[in-house]
């Protein structure tokens, strides 16, 4: 049976005729408190409110189904919402597919998303599948639809796995819902549920993430999806709370933990869009999983900490006053630390190659006078210094009544050869 047959996502919330939004908790007090006719909460197709009823299931199981809203069927038209309207699951669910580039199916049961990452230590290719994984084909699909991308663009398993998490906040996290969805990890045989994936934001199921963590039982990569609480920025790490008040079933101080995100400073710029009011989807690496940080003071709780060190690990996105997601987003990547300058310093320049921003204050002597063979004249006295600086001074002139005489470069002169040792018999002769 396809997903759009089953119809397994049910209205939680509805708008009355005075445009208060309401609850499926709120069906059946007496007396009512909403104002019909009542219409879905993100188009104006006109809902039913459906109370709480036994019933029995086709192999004949009792179960009750719970109070929800329905959309009213119309004359001749398919009880569906209107286009643009964020609950045609069908649709959103088939965008979540046709975007992910094979890696979520449809099938009978609802949506299978096959998680394939990347160790963090190769970010430039984090979208390719270890090996002997292969991608799945594309579903052929003949609907086109315009597909919005953001800067940058999410790996395509964390943006399907963050749309599956919108979709699901929308119909308030129902289990019934939540149970359409699985997971297949690489190296595993048979898929996990969705809640043994994507942990949040109840506590009781962050709760179960804790002890999971502890214990040291988790064998693949988990997500956690939580609302920034509280931020902490320091000159060594950033900070960023998304969980708070989980039990943990221990004594003291020990009773509660909280969730967080943490960076060093080289990757500060990971954590630095997080505000608070912002939903997070933190998705563990292959080599970076969550851990417990367990501090020294019997003052502190246990908390449950990542450390991510690429972009794609982050997915984050805002809500409007209408409960709508925006699409979701990741921080920027990290850029390459700049390289460190060589111990070895720059050889000086030469002296003769040094730019010269001073004038020198004595005129340099003139070519013509180095190696004259008669004595330098002297120079006459100079006139009294004006009122205005004069020009700059000239070299003294020669007596013109001797004629300057200009001495030849002489040649270079070759070192004497060192005289030849005589020989014993030599200076016995000369005896």
């Amino acid at each position: 049976m396809a997903v759009g047959e089953r119809q397994p996502f049910k209205m939680r919330q509805a708008r009355d005729a005075n445009g208060l939004v309401i609850s499926a908790r709120q069906i059946g007090q007496k007396p009512e408190r909403f104002t019909r006719p009542l219409r879905c909460p993100y188009c104006e197709h006109e809902v039913t409110a459906q109370p709480e009823q036994p019933r029995i299931s086709t192999k004949g199981t009792p179960f009750t189904r719970g109070a929800h809203f329905a959309l009213a069927k119309e004359k001749g038209r398919p009880a569906e919402h209107l286009p643009g309207c964020a609950l045609r699951t069908d649709h959103t669910l088939h965008a979540i597919a046709r975007r992910s580039q094979g890696l979520a199916e449809l099938k009978a049961g609802g949506l299978q998303l096959r998680l394939v990452l990347a160790a963090t230590t190769d970010t430039k290719a984090p979208f390719l599948p270890p090996p002997g994984s292969p991608v799945l084909a594309p579903p052929a699909d003949p609907v086109n639809l315009k597909i919005r991308t953001v800067e940058p663009v999410l790996p395509p398993a964390v943006t399907s796995a963050a749309r599956i998490a919108q979709l699901l906040a929308l119909y308030g996290n129902d289990p019934d819902d939540v149970a359409q969805f699985t997971v297949k990890h690489p190296g595993l045989r048979t898929p996990v549920p969705w809640t043994d994936f994507c942990f949040g934001p109840d506590r009781d199921h962050l709760a179960r993430l804790y002890h999971q963590v502890a214990a040291g039982t988790i064998r693949h990569p988990v997500a956690v999806l939580g609302e920034v609480t509280a931020t902490k920025s320091t000159d060594s790490n950033v900070s960023v709370r998304i969980a708070t008040r989980i039990p943990t079933g221990l004594p003291g101080v020990l009773a509660h933990t909280e969730v967080y995100l943490r960076a060093d400073a080289h990757r500060r710029q990971l954590l630095e869009p997080l505000t608070e009011g912002v939903q997070v989807l933190a998705l563990a690496a292959p080599d970076v999983a969550w851990k417990v940080w367990r501090p020294n003071s019997s003052r502190l709780g246990h908390q449950v900490v990542l450390w991510p060190q690429a972009h794609w690990q982050i997915a984050y996105w805002t809500r409007s006053t209408a409960g709508l997601p925006a699409p979701p987003r990741s921080p920027n990547p990290l850029t390459e630390p700049p390289a460190r300058p060589s111990r070895r310093t720059a050889p000086r320049r030469p002296a003769e190659a040094a730019p010269r921003n001073i004038a020198p204050t004595v005129p340099p002597v003139p070519q013509a006078l180095i190696g004259r063979s008669t004595p330098p004249v002297t120079p006459t006295a100079a006139p009294p210094r004006p009122a205005v600086p004069p020009a700059p001074p000239t070299p003294p002139l020669p007596d013109p009544a001797e004629p300057t005489v200009v001495s030849e470069p002489l040649p270079p002169v070759e070192p004497p050869a060192p005289r030849a040792r005589k020989g014993f018999l030599a200076r016995w002769r000369r005896r």
